[in-house]
Parts: structure tokens; sequence; C-alpha cells
């Protein structure tokens, strides 16, 4: 029995978050948080892709501060100017109700509602819409740009592109950037 134990835990692979932050041509800034069993393999990639996009990876701090964390909640088949919907989600403690474009555009169930909230108030949020009526389609805590990069042509290509290798890689698990839609 112990022998068994002691191979299991050898065999177990430990996984560790990672939130790698800087910055790419245009003066996007970027947010990768990765879910790696080896950060001294991660890393090195992360700052290829970064120097590759016109950029670099910056310290803690150094693009977090342009990004609110937020909760969200979709509800999909409702509309963001449906009075039920934003009257439950004010009395849960959300901050706001939006029109949903982008998972709008994912599926063909109508529109959908994107409801925020503080991170913390997410469970408490969804439970109340559920209990409302309101099933949430996807719940995310998300990180916000404050504000939006608009690079020129050449860079903007430099930047998508290493937007697109961050995304293709296996250990991360999400980005969020600034750059204009």
């Amino acid at each position: 029995v112990f022998e068994r134990a002691r191979e299991g835990s050898r065999n177990r692979e430990a996984y560790k978050e990672e939130m790698y932050e800087g910055s790419l041509a245009g003066g996007v800034l970027v947010l990768v948080e990765a879910l790696t069993d080896n950060p001294r393999r991660t890393a090195p990639k992360v700052r290829h892709l970064f120097k590759e996009g016109g950029g670099a990876l910056g310290a803690a701090g150094s693009a977090a501060w342009a990004f609110q964390r937020r909760g969200l909640l979709r509800v999909q088949g409702i509309s963001s100017d449906n009075e039920a919907l934003i009257e439950a989600a004010l009395e849960a403690g959300a901050q706001d109700v939006e029109e949903d474009s982008a998972a709008h555009l994912e599926a063909d169930d109508g529109p959908c509602a994107a409801v925020f909230c503080e991170p913390n108030e997410l469970a408490a949020v969804r439970a109340t819409l559920s209990a409302r009526g309101f099933e949430a389609s996807e719940a995310a805590i998300l990180f916000v740009p404050s504000t939006t990069a608009e690079p020129a042509a050449g860079l903007r290509e430099a930047a998508e592109s290493a937007l697109l290798a961050l995304e293709e890689m296996e250990d991360v698990e999400g980005i969020w950037h600034n750059l204009a839609p």
C-alpha cells in the first residue's frame, strides 16, 4: 500500500498557475494566464512570443494596471434591455447589463445579455438570476481593459500574430489585451 502511494505521488504532475504581463507592438498591453507543470518551459516561450510581437515580457504589474477584474455571466436568448433581467441583476449586486454582441455572433440563440459584477459576487449573482428564471450559459472572471490601443497597420499585424501564437500555446488558459477591435 505504501509503495503504491509513493509511486502515485511521484507520477502526479503538479500544475502551477502563472500570470505573465507585457506589451506588444503599438503599445498593446497583454495579460496571459497559464496553467503549467513547468514554468521554466512556459516563461521562455511566452517571452519569445512577446519579443516576436514587437514587445517585451514585463514584470508583475507592468500591464495589469490597465485592466479591471470583473465577473461575467452570459444569459442567452435575452436582450440586455429586458427589464426583468436588469432588475434581477441589479438586486443581486451586478454592476451592469450590456448587449453581448460577441456571444450573439457565436451562437444562434438570439440576443445575449452580458451581466457584469465583482468577481467575488459571481456565484451570488448567478444564484439570484437562476432563482428568477435567468440561466447563465457561461460564467467567467475576466480582465477588461480600461483603454484600448490602436497601432498602425504593420504594428497591428505583428501584435495580432503574437496574440494568435499565444492563444495556441498548450499551457495558456486565457489572454486579455487592449487591442482595439
